[in-house]
């Protein structure tokens, strides 16, 4: 009795290993500013108190408070799609310590809302620090996936940001465990994939006839 092809059944290993054990390349970064200079969107009065408490995915943070009110400040809302991602990072790299980042969602309006000069409505999260650059800032929060969330980007001291430079980016995750997201096989994958069941078929039947 003969046996299947060695080579062939080999070969077919290595085809299923093409089409589905290499994962595709998955990019988690959902915005990337690169050096970005301050662009104000608005004013807010005061700002929020720094607390040292990083937020992330263990549960909401609770709002840290305002100071420096009734003092006016610019700030920059930078809108981000979360994707398909419900687990979001947000990495903030400040050059001289003039900025100070937080999310929200679905808006910020801290001009028309009286409570806590409207900082506290619609809040996230917040990094709790300013760092320098060379050490950016970073907190999680916990989001819907596929919805707009806001950065807001607002300074410390009133007119220190004006002409200053951060970089800010945003990364996307689908569980607590920093997990990309799933590769989906590419075209070329499933011709392959394809072409192996096929081979296997071919093998099945070769090895029926053989026996």
């Amino acid at each position: 009795m003969k046996r299947p092809n060695a080579f062939l059944a080999r070969w077919f290993v290595v085809v299923l290993g093409l089409a589905w054990g290499v994962p595709q390349a998955q990019s988690t970064i959902i915005l990337d500013t690169g050096t970005a200079t301050f662009a104000p969107t608005g004013t807010q009065f005061g700002r929020i108190s720094r607390d040292g408490v990083p937020a992330d995915w263990s549960g909401p943070k609770d709002f840290p408070g305002v100071i420096g009110a009734p003092a006016a400040r610019a700030y920059q809302a930078i809108t981000v799609n979360t994707g398909d991602s419900p687990f979001i990072q947000v990495n903030f790299d400040d050059p001289a310590a003039v900025f100070f980042d937080a999310a929200y969602y679905p808006t910020f309006n801290p001009v028309n809302a009286p409570l806590n000069f409207g900082l506290d409505v619609n809040y996230l999260g917040d990094p709790g620090i300013t760092q320098p650059l060379g050490n950016p800032s970073f907190f999680q929060i916990v989001a819907t996936a596929n919805t707009n969330i806001l950065i807001v980007i607002n300074e410390v001291n009133p007119g220190g940001g004006a002409g200053r430079h951060f970089d800010l980016m945003v990364e996307g995750f689908f569980d607590t465990d920093f997990g990309e997201t799933p590769p989906v096989p590419e075209p070329s994958s499933l011709i392959l994939a394809g072409l192996g069941a096929a081979l296997l078929g071919a093998l099945r039947y070769r090895k029926n006839r053989l026996s």
